[in-house]
C-alpha cells in the first residue's frame, strides 16, 4: 500500500473513528438511559392504570356485598322487588344491566337496564330475547359456588361495542335460600385510565388470569408474543420487559396487577417509538460523522498529497542518484521537513559528487603510479635479466679465459724468446713481433673475460675524484680517438663530491664508451664527443655522448649483452659495454642510454656519492 492512502487511513482512524466511537458509546448511554426511565414510567402508568381499575371493581363490589347484607327479598313486596334494581343501577354509574335471581339461576324480578332508571323515568324491564341474553351473560353457576364473592365472566362488547363485565355475587337469604345479584358492568372507565396510561404512543389493555381482554385501548389487536410476555412478566414478578412481537417490531411492556382480581394491566410501546430522539441523534451522529469523514478525507488527501509529492521527488532523486547521476538535485523551498530532508539531500549529492572527484584523481594518480611502478618492475626485470645473461656469460667467459691464457703464455713465451734471438733486420723478427702484438692482444681480451666472470664478496673501494678518473683516462685515449679524426670536448663541474670504488675499472668503462663513440663516428662529418660531468641529488654522474650514426631501437635492449655488437667488422671489442655495465653494478651505480639513429648517443654513468666518514 502506498504511503499516501496508509496516511489517509492512519488520519481517518486518529481523527474520525475515536470521534465516532465516542459519539455511539454516548447515545448507547443516552438509550440505556432512557429505556430505564421509559420502563420505569411504563411501570408508573401501568400501576396507576391497575389502582384505577381496582379502584373501580371495588366499587362494583362494596355496592353488591352490601346489597347483599342488607336486601331481604323474601320479606319485600312484589312492586319492591321490582325496585331493587333500579335502586342498585341509581347507585353505580358503571351499572349497565342489573337483575335479580334465585338460586336456581331463576330471575325473581325481570332485569332492568340501568341507563334509564339513572334518568329517573321508570326502569324499563327486560322480557323476552333480550332477558335471556343477559342471564346467559351472567356467571349464576360461577357465583353459586364462589358464595359471598365478586365473580366476572369474560369481556363482551355491548351495544356500540362497548366493553362490558359480566359479574354476579350469591347472597344468603333466611332459611338456607340464596339470592343472586347479577350485573353487567362497563369498562369504559378502566380502558379509559389505560389509554391514558398507554399515552402518547402506546397502547394496553387489562388482561385476566387467562390474559383474556378485560378493559382494552389497542391500537392493533394483541398478539401470541404480546400475551406470552404479558404471562411471563406476571410469573416472573418483574414490571417492565423487552420482546419482539410478530412484525417483528421491538417492544417494550410493562405490567402491573389489579390487586384482589389476579388481574394485570399490560402496556406496550414500540421501541422505534420509544427511541425515536435517540435514532434520530445517532442519524445525526451517523451523517455527521460522514461529512467530518468526506471533509477530512478531502482536506487530509490534499496536505498528503503536498507531503508524498515532496517524498516522491526525493524518491524519484535517491533513484537517479542511485543510478550514478550525481548530478540530481531537489527544489529547497519551503520550511518544513520535506524541504529539511531536500537540502540535506542535496549536500549528500554534492559531497557525492566531490567525493567521487576526490576518487576519479586519486584513482588516475593511482593509475599512473602503477604504470611508474610497472616501468621501474619492467626495467628492474630487464635489468635482472641482463644480470642473468652477463653472470651466465661471465661463467662461460671464466672457463674460456682459463682455457686460453695456458696456450697464450706458451705461445707469448716462445715468441719473445724468438725475438730475442733475432737480430735486426731478419725477415722473421716482423712476424714475431705480429705473434707477441696478437698474444698480448688475445691476453687483455681473456683478462677483461675473467674481471667480468670475477665475483668480489667484498670488494676494496676508495674514495675517488671522478674528474681526476676522467682526466687519467683521456691522457691515454685522448690521441687514439683524434688519429680517427674525431673531437674530444670536455665539461668537468666543480665541487664534485668523491664516490667509492676502483680507478682502474672506472678508466676501462670509460675507455669503453670512448672507444664505442669513436668507432660510432667514424666516417661522418664533424665528428664529435663530448665527456662531462656533475652532480646531482646526491649522485655523480659522467656522460658520454657523439653525433655518430645511433642505435636502433629494436636493438637497444641487447647492446649489454657480451659478444653482441653493432660494428660492421667484429673486433675483439664485443665485452666492452657487458664489462662495463658488471663494473658499474658493483660500483652500485647504474648506465643510462639516451640514442636517436641518425643523430648520436649519451651514455650515463651515475654512481652514488660518497658518504662522509
Amino acid at each position: 500500500m502506498k504511503l499516501y492512502r496508509k496516511l489517509l487511513l492512519f488520519t481517518v482512524a486518529a481523527a474520525v473513528l475515536p470521534l465516532t466511537a465516542v459519539g455511539f458509546n454516548l447515545l448507547g448511554s443516552a438509550e440505556r438511559a432512557l429505556r430505564d426511565r421509559i420502563a420505569e414510567a411504563q411501570l408508573s402508568a401501568a400501576r396507576e392504570a391497575a389502582e384505577a381499575v381496582g379502584r373501580g371493581l371495588g366499587e362494583t363490589q362494596a355496592l353488591l356485598e352490601e346489597a347483599a347484607r342488607t336486601w331481604q327479598p323474601a320479606r319485600l313486596s312484589p312492586d319492591e322487588l321490582r325496585a331493587l334494581p333500579a335502586l342498585l343501577c341509581r347507585r353505580s354509574p358503571r351499572l349497565q344491566s342489573c337483575g335479580l335471581f334465585d338460586g336456581g339461576g331463576r330471575p325473581v324480578v325481570a332485569p332492568v337496564a340501568c341507563g334509564e332508571a339513572r334518568e329517573g323515568r321508570g326502569p324499563p324491564p327486560m322480557g323476552g330475547p333480550a332477558a335471556d341474553a343477559f342471564q346467559a351473560l351472567l356467571p349464576l353457576a360461577l357465583a353459586q359456588e364462589a358464595r359471598g364473592a365478586l365473580v366476572a365472566a369474560p369481556r363482551q362488547l355491548g351495544p356500540e361495542r362497548r366493553p362490558q363485565l359480566a359479574v354476579a355475587m350469591a347472597m344468603p337469604g333466611r332459611g338456607g335460600t340464596t339470592w343472586i345479584a347479577g350485573a353487567l358492568v362497563g369498562m369504559e372507565e378502566a380502558s379509559a385510565s389505560v389509554r391514558a396510561a398507554a399515552r402518547p404512543s402506546g397502547d394496553g389493555a387489562v388482561l385476566d388470569a387467562e390474559m383474556a381482554e378485560v378493559a382494552a385501548a389497542l391500537e392493533t389487536p394483541l398478539g401470541v408474543a404480546d400475551r406470552e410476555e404479558a404471562r411471563r412478566l406476571s410469573v416472573l414478578g418483574r414490571g417492565t420487559g423487552e420482546y419482539r412481537a410478530e412484525s417483528g417490531a421491538r417492544m417494550l411492556a410493562a405490567w402491573a396487577p389489579v390487586q384482589g382480581t389476579g388481574w394485570g394491566v399490560f402496556l406496550r410501546l414500540p421501541s422505534s417509538v420509544a427511541f425515536a430522539e435517540v435514532a434520530a441523534m445517532r442519524r445525526n451522529v451517523v451523517l455527521a460523522s460522514v461529512g467530518s469523514l468526506l471533509g477530512l478525507v478531502v482536506l487530509g488527501g490534499l496536505f498528503i498529497r503536498g507531503v508524498t509529492r515532496g517524498l516522491s521527488r526525493i524518491d524519484a532523486a535517491a533513484r537517479e542518484l542511485g543510478g550514478g547521476n550525481l548530478s540530481a538535485r531537489l527544489p529547497e523551498e519551503g520550511r518544513d521537513e520535506v524541504a529539511e530532508v531536500s537540502r540535506a539531500f542535496n549536500r549528500m549529492g554534492e559531497e557525492l559528487l566531490a567525493a567521487r572527484g576526490r576518487l576519479e584523481r586519486w584513482n588516475e594518480e593511482l593509475q599512473a603510479q602503477v604504470e611508474a611502478r610497472t616501468r621501474e618492475l619492467e626495467e628492474a626485470q630487464a635489468r635482472l635479466l641482463e644480470a642473468q645473461k652477463l653472470a651466465a656469460i661471465g661463467q662461460l667467459g671464466a672457463g674460456v679465459a682459463h682455457e686460453i691464457n695456458n696456450p697464450l703464455t706458451g705461445i707469448l713465451g716462445q715468441a719473445q724468446l724468438l725475438i730475442e734471438q733475432r737480430r735486426e733486420g731478419d725477415p722473421d723478427l716482423p712476424s714475431l713481433r705480429k705473434i707477441e702484438e696478437l698474444s698480448r692482444r688475445s691476453a687483455e681480451i681473456t683478462r677483461n673475460l675473467l674481471r667480468f666472470s670475477q665475483q668480489r664478496l667484498e670488494p676494496e673501494f676508495v674514495r675517488l675524484d671522478v674528474n681526476r678518473v676522467v682526466r687519467d683516462t683521456l691522457t691515454l685515449a685522448e690521441g687514439y680517438v683524434r688519429e680517427a679524426g674525431v673531437a674530444i670536448e670536455v665539461a668537468l663541474a666543480d665541487g664534485l663530491p668523491p664516490v667509492r670504488g676502483d680507478a682502474g675499472h672506472l678508466q676501462q668503462v670509460l675507455l669503453a664508451l670512448l672507444s664505442n663513440a669513436r668507432t660510432a663516428c667514424r666516417g661522418r662529418p664533424a665528428a664529435r664527443i663530448a665527456v662531462s660531468t656533475r652532480a646531482r641529488d646526491g649522485e655523480v654522474c659522467l656522460s658520454v655522448s657523439d653525433n655518430g650514426k645511433g642505435i636502433a631501437p629494436e636493438v637497444r635492449p641487447r647492446i649489454f649483452e657480451p659478444f653482441f655488437t653493432t660494428k660492421e667488422v667484429w673486433s675483439n671489442i664485443g665485452l666492452g659495454l657487458s664489462v662495463s655495465y658488471r663494473i658499474v653494478a658493483e660500483h652500485g651505480g647504474r648506465i643510462a642510454v639516451d640514442s636517436s639513429p641518425g643523430e648520436g648517443s649519451t651514455f650515463t654513468v651515475v654512481l652514488p656519492a660518497a658518504t662522509a666518514v
